[in-house]
């Protein structure tokens, strides 16, 4: 019984800790949606469970999460936030002519962190043009 009041007090301290393998928050984190034009957009919520001020990337990217794309907008595409706080970005990119509908991938990494693994969190975003919409 002695060992177990000993332990109590680190067995206390350990389940008051919070969790290390907390990331920063996307949301949602897929989305689709009708547009009567070439141009959709999703209006995103970034958060930074971090116990710092943290400085977040939003990154347009393929649907395989590997390469940038083109013809995306982020409002803002960087943004910093202290703990806990959460801020909506705006996606909006362009549906090519030839295509009914077009699929964006949008990661949230924080900015200076470098290394093979890089704690992002990542969605994917379609947009359909509507029937009988120009072109």
């Amino acid at each position: 019984m002695q060992l177990s009041r000993r332990l109590l007090p680190a067995l206390l301290l350990f389940l008051a800790l919070p969790a290390v393998a907390t990331a920063q928050s996307l949301a949602p984190t897929h989305g689709s949606g009708p547009t009567p034009t070439a141009i959709k957009g999703f209006r995103l919520t970034v958060g930074n469970p971090y116990r710092t001020a943290m400085t977040f990337l939003v990154l347009p990217m393929d649907v395989g999460f590997r390469h940038p794309v083109g013809d995306v907008e982020i409002l803002p595409p960087k943004l910093t936030l202290a703990p806990g706080f959460t801020r909506q970005v705006i996606l909006a990119f362009k549906i090519p002519q030839n295509s009914k509908e077009r699929t964006i991938g949008l990661c949230v990494q924080p900015e200076k962190l470098a290394g093979p693994v890089l704690p992002r969190v990542c969605g994917r975003y379609t947009g359909v043009r509507l029937a009988g919409v120009g072109g």
